[in-house]
């Protein structure tokens, strides 16, 4: 299919749902939006789709925005794809470029490295450089969930079983 180094490699193993967000849709359907507005919509004529697309798509903004943050989180913090789909570093996502430091850090502060090299190596401040690159990661997540909380709340708490 000529996917490999290809953005579409990134995405096409994570296409589809899992079972988390399936539940989470499904319990937001069923027990929040009240059966009475889809009957409603079905006297006024309106089709499956119609009633779809104009009453249960604007009242499920909670649970979209949740499994949408759910999946970014996911494509975020995924870096085996790419290292099994993707050998052009163009491709890498932040993720991948952080485990590569990370393992090039580790092997530098280990003996062989500093053995090789001279002893001028012995001292990288690698416990530093890895705060570093875990704020580098975290970040951007960190900057974007304050916009998204209200939503992920509700969502979350409407989606959820109910006993």
């Amino acid at each position: 299919f000529h996917i490999k180094n290809t953005y579409f490699a990134l995405l096409l193993p994570n296409l589809l749902m899992n079972a988390m967000n399936i539940m989470l849709v499904r319990n937001y359907y069923k027990n929040s939006i009240p059966f009475e507005l889809v009957e409603a919509a079905e006297i006024d004529g309106a089709s499956e789709l119609k009633t779809f697309w104009k009453i249960m798509v604007p009242l499920s903004v909670p649970v979209n925005v949740t499994v949408g943050l759910f999946t970014g989180l996911a494509y975020w913090n995924d870096w085996i794809n790419a290292l099994y789909y993707v050998d052009d570093p163009v491709y890498y996502g932040i993720q991948n470029f952080l485990v590569r430091m990370m393992n090039n850090i580790q092997f530098l502060s280990s003996g062989n490295a500093a053995a090789m090299v001279g002893s001028g190596m012995a001292s990288l401040p690698s416990t530093g450089i890895r705060m570093a690159l875990a704020v580098v990661g975290v970040l951007p997540i960190v900057v974007i969930y304050p916009f998204l909380q209200k939503y992920l709340t509700k969502g979350v708490i409407m989606g959820a079983v109910k006993g």
